[in-house]
């Protein structure tokens, strides 16, 4: 399992989502895949887009959208954030 953390920062929200939106239709990744990196490019939740170990060429088609658009992102295993918050909890 591969996740692409897209963590929310302030400057996505002066990104136009009508780019954000056409580079995502470009990818051949899943429409929930899509929906959740547009949800987490301009919304805290969900924080990034979980990819099985047969979808590694898909989350490498993301990365690369994400770096064009100047969006942070991060690989990891899991979600970061779900570590954080049952920390918290």
């Amino acid at each position: 399992m591969v996740f692409i953390n897209i963590p929310f920062v302030v400057e996505n929200k002066n990104i136009d989502t009508e780019i954000v939106i056409k580079a995502l239709q470009s990818l051949d990744i899943s429409e929930d895949a899509k929906y959740e990196a547009f949800q987490s490019i301009y919304n805290r939740k969900p924080r990034g887009v979980l990819f099985s170990d047969n979808d590694l060429t898909k989350a490498l088609q993301l990365e690369n959208a994400l770096g064009k658009l100047g969006i942070p992102y991060r690989q990891t295993e899991e979600s970061e954030h779900l570590i954080c918050d049952t920390v918290i909890s």
